[in-house]
């Protein structure tokens, strides 16, 4: 049945209000001003005054609900997905932590079972594959990664992982590590997305893994070196490789504790619109509250407080590790980062929508199917008020979450 929302609807490259998508047999079949689709609907969902975006794809997600990608069960990944469609969510990439190569792959085989049903069975997120976050990082940079786990590059350890278990996409390094360069290029010719995280790696490090595949710079700002001083010499670190090479995508947590809005603006200044994507880092408080909880065997507290320097006061909470000197991944939604982005940053909706929608789908090499709306994408549509809550989340044009 043809199905018509109605709204101000946000491409996000275009803006129709008041606007319509069409929708059929979970795919998009037009999106235009409302009068030129009305005569082809057999149902109309009008959400009057609110915003109707892509829905959001986040490539960088470790939990929510109570549950963590490392939990390990079909059950746990479920209610991850489930849990940010809450907020938005359509698409999610299951992210691992660092721990032992056998945990990881549990995980991964139970992220890849998932990946498999139909998302509507369990009212969550569509995953089309995992992000593995470790364990081969520089112990200068671990943050809130277990340091007991990390390792140097394993080779024939990771084809291995990667040949038994399907569902990798992306995976997190640091570049400057023995063997990592070898990796990377492995990585890159079976067609994984190599990002650069939790590195101290320098400038020339940072070059060489461009040339044999590196694309993406995980959490820009956080867990990687910057300008260090040798003497009288200054040496530039991954954040400004991040920000002065082209070829380099980059993400950012925008849940308003991570990045002040300074610099957000400033990685918009340095990258174009096109190469930033938003993404939540979420750990398994996300949606929870406040509290004390753990993540990959570290003890962490989820609370608001923030230092006096600190240029606004956010919304919502942060995790950080026991000890506070280091954050633990937030515990955001996408549409509380959509909020920030406009509110604090200073974002058009368009633009703002735009990270955290076809600029990650992009990044993941899915915007053929998701991340914009246009005719021929899957029908994964959020709509939000004008207070950014959301209204109703679908995953192939069927409501998942909301009250329609």
């Amino acid at each position: 049945m043809k199905k018509l929302l109605v709204g101000e609807v946000i491409t996000p490259f275009r803006v129709f209000k008041p606007g319509g998508v069409l929708v059929d047999e979970g795919h998009i079949l037009a999106v235009d001003h409302v009068d030129a689709l009305k005569r082809e609907a057999a149902q109309i969902l009008d959400f009057g005054d609110a915003y109707i975006l892509p829905g959001f794809v986040d490539i960088h997600v470790h939990g929510g609900g109570g549950n963590d990608t490392m939990d390990a069960t079909p059950e746990a990944i479920c209610n991850v997905a489930r849990t940010h469609a809450r907020g938005g969510t359509t698409t999610l990439f299951p992210t691992t932590l660092t721990a032992p190569m056998k945990d990881i792959k549990h995980a991964l085989l139970a992220v890849q079972e998932v990946s498999k049903r139909n998302p509507r069975e369990f009212e969550g997120a569509r995953i089309p594959g995992a992000h593995v976050e470790g364990p081969y990082f520089n112990p200068e940079q671990a943050g809130a990664q277990n340091p007991e786990y990390l390792k140097v590059p394993d080779i024939n350890e990771f084809m291995d992982l990667i040949e038994s278990v399907k569902i990798v996409r992306r995976v997190s390094l640091a570049p400057e590590l023995p063997g990592a360069l070898e990796l990377i290029k492995v990585l890159n010719d079976n067609g994984i997305i190599v990002s650069i995280g939790h590195s101290n790696a320098r400038y020339e490090e940072v070059l060489k893994a461009v040339e044999v595949g590196a694309t993406h710079v995980t959490h820009i700002f956080s867990g990687m070196s910057s300008l260090r001083r040798i003497k009288s010499y200054r040496i530039p670190g991954v954040l400004e490789s991040a920000l002065l090479l082209d070829s380099l995508t980059v993400e950012i947590i925008a849940d308003g504790h991570h990045l002040p809005p300074s610099l957000i603006r400033l990685v918009l200044k340095c990258k174009s619109l096109g190469s930033v994507c938003g993404v939540t880092d979420a750990m398994s408080a996300a949606g929870m509250g406040r509290g004390e909880y753990t993540l990959g065997g570290l003890k962490v507290i989820v609370e608001n407080d923030v230092v006096e320097e600190y240029e606004v006061k956010p919304r919502g909470c942060v995790a950080k590790l026991e000890n506070r000197e280091a954050f633990a991944g937030s515990v955001a939604f996408m549409n509380e980062m959509l909020h920030y982005l406009v509110e604090s940053v200073g974002l058009s909706i368009s633009d703002a929508a735009q990270l955290l929608s076809f600029n990650p789908a992009k990044i993941m090499k899915i915007d053929h199917m998701v991340g914009v709306l246009a005719s021929g994408r899957l029908a994964d549509i959020v709509v939000l008020d004008e207070n950014f809550d959301v209204v109703a989340t679908f995953v192939g044009s069927e409501e998942i979450f909301g009250t329609v």
